[in-house]
């Protein structure tokens, strides 16, 4: 039997005032407890999940909010461990990510106590807290480093850097890539916590949801997707259906609404929801040479997005070989200049790996 929800106790009694707690007489330091709420029973749990996708709407929308917030036994890795379940319904399922959405919005993140300079794609430039022992990683940083890399992802804006940081917690660490001058090094940082920052710059929606999904990529959780309709809908059926007597409809027409459909490339499906980025937007109610030519050009900015970080990441890697190179004919003795072409060897390797990706980003139609 689920239990029943205390809503307005609850309220009542994580509302306390702080000034109120202040005014209660403090306890020595030796008789501080500090208690830690027990995880809720995992049938009680099971049973809130049972719930998503009860027939009733309401006993779906508090077993929702029971796993999201209320009950404060309910942890997000608890509910991470349900979401890759294979049993659930679609509802479920989305109710279930909600959850755990709201759930990674309350717990603490971590912070790296930086402001960015310039920015481009393979550099962003960060400006350290001057030596702030909350935040470990200002005592490794020097201003002007431009950070490459977070682990093996090449780092495309200052949000793309944001949700890599904020996706881990507070104490935990964040293995970087940065250029310092002339110099190519490779840290892992200590991250402080988001709520020590004074003017941070504010989480919003998007970059929530950014960090859970570099979470879950991390920590290898890969929710079932549910299967999107039109996915398989191509220029061609674009086109019949926006023109099936070849005539292009008068945009004067009351009530018109003109349908968008997005691109993933020049050859590539194309889909009518938001699965493609923003930007790749074309209007399907225009002239159909026009909406193939749009089309067209669409996917070729795309394209030209999808090269930028293979092609920072190559001019990466070149340096780092020239690096390596000077340092083989400074080596003292055997075993360092072995171990150094040992490295020199594994960028080859890395470098054949980039060219031969960004070749299939410039010919999609190669792929397999």
């Amino acid at each position: 039997m689920l239990r029943p929800i205390h809503i307005l106790t609850g309220a009542l009694l994580f509302a306390i005032h702080p000034s109120i707690a202040m005014a209660q007489i403090a306890p020595e330091p030796e008789d501080i407890v500090i208690e830690t709420t027990p995880e809720t029973d995992p049938e009680e749990i099971e049973e809130w999940i049972e719930q998503l996708g009860s027939d009733d709407w309401l006993m779906r929308d508090l077993a929702t909010l029971e796993l999201a917030e209320l009950d404060p036994g309910v942890t997000l890795e608890t509910l991470e461990g349900h979401i890759i379940r294979n049993d659930l319904t679609p509802e479920q399922r989305a109710r279930l990510w909600l959850a755990c959405l709201r759930r990674f919005e309350m717990r603490p993140k971590g912070a790296l106590g930086v402001q960015f300079g310039q920015v481009q794609v393979g550099a962003v430039e960060v400006i350290p807290i001057p030596d702030n022992p909350e935040f470990p990683a200002s005592m490794i940083l020097r201003e002007g480093d431009r950070i490459v890399m977070v682990g093996e992802r090449v780092l495309e804006n200052t949000e793309d850097f944001r949700a890599e940081i904020l996706s881990r917690d507070p104490g935990g660490t964040l293995p970087v890539t940065l250029v310092r001058g002339d110099r190519i090094l490779r840290f892992t940082l200590e991250l402080g916590a988001y709520s020590s920052l004074t003017g941070g710059a504010r989480m919003d929606s998007d970059i929530l949801l950014e960090s859970i999904a570099r979470r879950w990529a991390r920590i290898g959780i890969r929710p079932e997707q549910p299967g999107t309709v039109g996915t398989e809908i191509d220029i061609d059926d674009w086109a019949r259906a926006a023109f099936p007597d070849g005539i292009v409809p008068d945009p004067r027409e009351p009530e018109l609404v003109a349908p968008r459909g997005f691109v993933l490339g020049p050859g590539m499906r194309t889909t009518p929801d938001g699965s493609a980025w923003g930007r790749s937007i074309f209007n399907i109610w225009t002239d159909p040479a026009d909406m193939t030519h749009d089309v067209e050009q669409r996917g070729s900015l795309m394209i030209g997005q999808r090269l930028q970080p293979l092609v920072a990441l190559s001019n990466l890697l070149t340096r780092e070989r020239v690096q390596i190179e000077s340092e083989i004919t400074r080596a003292s003795n055997e075993e360092t200049r072995g171990a150094l072409e040992e490295q020199l060897r594994e960028i080859d390797a890395k470098l054949e790996r980039v060219r031969l990706q960004t070749e299939l980003v410039r010919n999609p139609e190669d792929q397999p």
